[in-house]
Order: C-alpha cells, then sequence, then structure tokens
C-alpha cells in the first residue's frame, strides 16, 4: 500500500513539474513576442527602418538566448515560430541593421535542442 502511494505521489510531481515546465516556455513565448512588439512595422515591411526601441529589444532578446540551456532551447524555438512565419530575410536583415546576433541560426531547419 505504501509503494502505491509513493508511485502516485511521484506520478503527481511528474504532472505538476511537466506543467510548470510548459507555463515556464508559455511566459519565455510571451516575453520574446513583447519584446519583438517594437519591430513589427519593420518586420511587416522592410523598407522601414528599425527604431532603436525595436533595437534594444533585439539586444535583450539576444541576451535572453544565452542563458540556461532550457531557456536558449525555449528562446530559440519561440524566436523561431514567431519570426520564420513572416519572413526570413528580413529577420535577418533586422538583426544586421541592429548590429546584433540572436544567438542562434535564424534558420527554418536548425534543430533549437542542439
Amino acid at each position: 500500500m505504501a509503494q502505491i502511494r509513493v508511485s502516485g505521489l511521484a506520478i503527481l510531481a511528474m504532472v505538476v513539474l511537466s506543467n510548470c515546465a510548459a507555463d515556464a516556455q508559455l511566459l519565455l513565448c510571451a516575453q520574446v513576442n513583447v519584446l519583438l512588439l517594437p519591430c513589427r512595422a519593420s518586420i511587416l515591411d522592410s523598407t522601414i527602418l528599425p527604431t532603436s526601441t525595436c533595437c534594444s529589444s533585439l539586444q535583450a532578446l539576444a541576451i535572453l538566448s544565452v542563458g540556461p540551456p532550457d531557456q536558449r532551447k525555449g528562446c530559440c524555438q519561440c524566436c523561431k515560430n514567431y519570426l520564420l512565419s513572416l519572413n526570413i530575410l528580413i529577420a535577418l536583415n533586422l538583426f544586421n541593421q541592429c548590429n546584433c546576433n540572436p544567438g542562434f541560426p535564424l534558420d527554418p531547419n536548425f534543430d533549437c535542442n542542439s
């Protein structure tokens, strides 16, 4: 009976921890999306130069991408989902115009888990 309780507690702990990880990923993606908002005009229209606020946001994003491994992977995946759904060339150009490195290749084939 005690073994069943321990197993049940272990399963409950795994469920709670996996939900925490999913919540952390959602929070990180929300943070990435907020950081990219000042760049929206430049992302949607390549003739619009990025503002200083946009470049500051991209630099903050670059800092996120060199954090702990889970944060790096999450940031990479969120950026890929957001930027690559638009236009990869515009996204690359935006980082170049701001003299900023995203911390990972902006390539649809890049594996964020590597």
